[in-house]
């Protein structure tokens, strides 16, 4: 009086079946896109974008420059360029900045600066 069903994950006898029988492929409908991005070239995209970024490097470079030694807002713009991510590229303008506000903390940031924002930049 066994009235179950037994399942099984494996086929019970595997020696005269192929893989096709034991595996089924799905045949998909070709695609829309054609092969529209097969044959996509991004040699001119990469040469442009790199000219934008060397001159966004630049203008950086130009604003850390620009911007007075001892200032808050120097330490803000560095504060930035390193939230971003992208300090790496600016680490030599970086360092001579840090160096600099280190060295003349005592004299210059306790008579101008003297609040806990510029502290702890």
């Amino acid at each position: 009086m066994d009235n179950q069903i037994h399942v099984f994950a494996t086929p019970s006898s595997t020696k005269n079946m192929s893989i096709q029988d034991t595996r089924r492929s799905v045949t998909y409908h070709p695609t829309i896109w054609g092969d529209y991005f097969l044959v996509y070239t991004s040699t001119d995209i990469l040469a442009h974008e790199e000219q934008e970024c060397q001159r966004l490097k630049d203008e950086v470079k130009m604003l850390l420059a620009a911007a007075p030694d001892g200032s808050v807002y120097k330490l803000d713009l560095i504060d930035a360029i390193q939230r971003l991510g992208v300090g790496y590229h600016f680490e030599i303008e970086i360092e001579k900045s840090l160096k600099y506000i280190y060295e003349t903390y005592r004299e210059s940031y306790n008579k101008q600066n003297n609040n806990l924002r510029a502290i702890a930049l």
